[in-house]
């Protein structure tokens, strides 16, 4: 099985970068946790059972965004074992959205699976740059032109979005995985009226269903890796994520959330 739960990083990373052109957003800092179970699975995708959880902390810094992402998860497989998976990925991006550190995780059954670390730059907003890797090995990845972090790639869809766009592509480093960097493909829907009596302050804004579909750069028969759906808020703030690997998919429903506090900078 996939350890697909590292692709929902890109999905709650809601970072303020400077992106030329666009509007400013006031991007919360805050800590919230998710309950995650299986949506769907279809026969032969190995899955019978899904649950877990995943705690989310974003946090401003000053010079910078930090989020701290750490799941836990258990699966039971078709042929009836149940295994369980911690991940950890914790990343620092400064608010220029031109440097970017991360640090990867991944245990099964209590046994190191996989340790991804590294950091990258952009030689300017909208322009190339490379990435470092000092684990699993070192070596360097070039980034064409246009790649954005996660911070800039979370800030433009929210700007898009408030624009009234519907429809957004560019190119995404996270460092979550060793086949980054993706092209990201994002739909907008029409946005979503603040609810009158919302169950927490923090979700009473503005707010748009979106669906986002991942390629990996080198892939030639033109279909997604995988595919991404949530509601993300004015504040960057997201819920309800289905995660849909094509013969099963998995939800993570926001079940708690709380403003953290800002810096004295």
């Amino acid at each position: 099985m996939p350890l697909f739960f590292h692709r929902l990083t890109l999905a709650f990373v809601c970072m303020l970068a400077l992106v030329p052109g666009v509007l400013a957003a006031d991007l919360v800092p805050h800590l919230a946790e998710y309950a995650l179970s299986l949506k769907s699975a279809k026969q032969g995708s190995g899955i019978a059972a899904l649950k877990g959880r995943m705690q989310f902390r974003f946090a401003d810094v000053c010079d910078g965004w930090t989020v701290e992402n750490r799941t836990v998860m258990s699966f039971l497989e078709a042929e009836g074992e149940e295994v369980e998976t911690q991940w950890s990925f914790v990343t620092w991006e400064a608010k220029d959205g031109l440097s970017y550190r991360f640090r990867v995780t991944s245990l099964r059954n209590g046994d190191m699976v996989q340790e991804i670390q590294g950091q990258a730059s952009l030689e300017a907003p909208g322009g190339p740059g490379k990435v470092r890797l000092t684990k699993p090995e070192e070596r360097t990845i070039r980034l064409p032109k246009g790649t954005l972090f996660p911070s800039a790639h979370t800030k433009l869809i929210l700007s898009e979005a408030a624009l009234g766009k519907t429809s957004l592509q560019r190119v995404v480093y996270d460092g979550a995985s060793l086949d980054s960097p993706q092209e990201v493909n994002a739909l907008i829907g029409s946005p979503r009226k603040p609810q009158a009596k919302p169950s927490n302050p923090l979700l009473a804004g503005a707010s748009w269903p979106s669906h986002m579909a991942f390629f990996d750069i080198k892939a030639k028969d033109g279909l997604p890796a995988y595919e991404l759906s949530l509601r993300y808020f004015e504040n960057g703030i997201a819920d309800d994520v289905i995660e849909d690997y094509g013969n099963f998919s998995v939800r993570s429903l926001l079940s708690k959330i709380d403003p953290l506090p800002r810096p004295d900078c």
